[in-house]
């Protein structure tokens, strides 16, 4: 019982605390709320509840090579792969200078996607069960992609991180 009580305090914190991070903009057509949240913001959300090894971060020629995405079109991303090619988990999230171009990006990560799972298909069966979950959606500016050992676990996180703070700052799922 007390830590329900806890998770539920926790868990209220932390809409409160992202809460302040979106930024209500009057010129958005219909009087809506523009989102405004950092990338990195994010990234670090997803790295602090689920368990990477040691990850490359792309720059954008290796976001070109390995997404097939130009980063010119994206006004900030954090894109990151597995150092080695023993493990499918990796993460990337992507925020469009222009919402018109989020096809494009949508597209470059079913390419990814695909290509991970093309690259384990043959080499590691429970790598490959891994990168066929992956998690992909996409809301206003923003991009999300993961893939985690853990699918469940990965869904259920998302599932909370968008009830609590992405539900304030990014409307994910």
């Amino acid at each position: 019982m007390k830590k329900k009580v806890l998770g539920m305090a926790l868990a209220a914190m932390m809409v409160l605390g992202l809460a302040a991070c979106g930024e209500k903009n009057e010129d958005t057509p219909g009087g809506g709320e523009e989102v405004n949240v950092k990338v990195e913001e994010i990234t670090e959300k997803i790295t602090e509840t689920l368990e990477y090894g040691a990850m490359i971060e792309l720059d954008a020629e290796t976001l070109l090579q390995f997404y097939e995405l130009d980063a010119e079109l994206l006004e900030a991303y954090d894109a990151n792969i597995p150092m080695m090619n023993v493990t499918t988990q990796e993460y990337s999230v992507f925020k469009v200078k222009d919402a018109k171009d989020m096809d494009t990006v949508m597209a470059a990560i079913e390419k990814r996607a695909t290509a991970v799972q093309k690259s384990f298909e043959q080499y590691l069966p429970d790598q490959y069960e891994n990168a066929k979950n992956y998690y992909a959606e996409a809301k206003g500016n923003y991009a999300i992609f993961v893939i985690h050992d853990t699918a469940a676990v990965t869904r259920l996180f998302l599932a909370r991180m968008s009830a609590s703070t992405l539900a304030v700052a990014l409307f994910f799922i």
